[in-house]
């Protein structure tokens, strides 16, 4: 069995911005066009859908009287 510990390859000094340039991220001109779902409404729920909004997501959250 091999272990794969996800370490990115290059440099030790470099590591960190290798691993932040390969990320797969959403633009944020692009992100009016993602809807992200919560569902949960306690407190991690509606903070987590404030500031998905607040980033510029389409928020849709349920709870449990929806």
């Amino acid at each position: 069995m091999k272990l794969d510990p996800r370490i990115p390859s290059g440099d030790l000094a470099q590591k960190c911005d290798n691993h932040r340039f390969a990320s797969k991220l959403v633009n944020p001109a692009n992100r009016r066009k993602f809807t992200v779902i919560v569902v949960g409404t306690g407190l991690a729920g509606a903070s987590a859908s404030a500031t998905l909004a607040e980033q510029g997501y389409n928020v849709k959250t349920f709870c449990i009287q929806d």
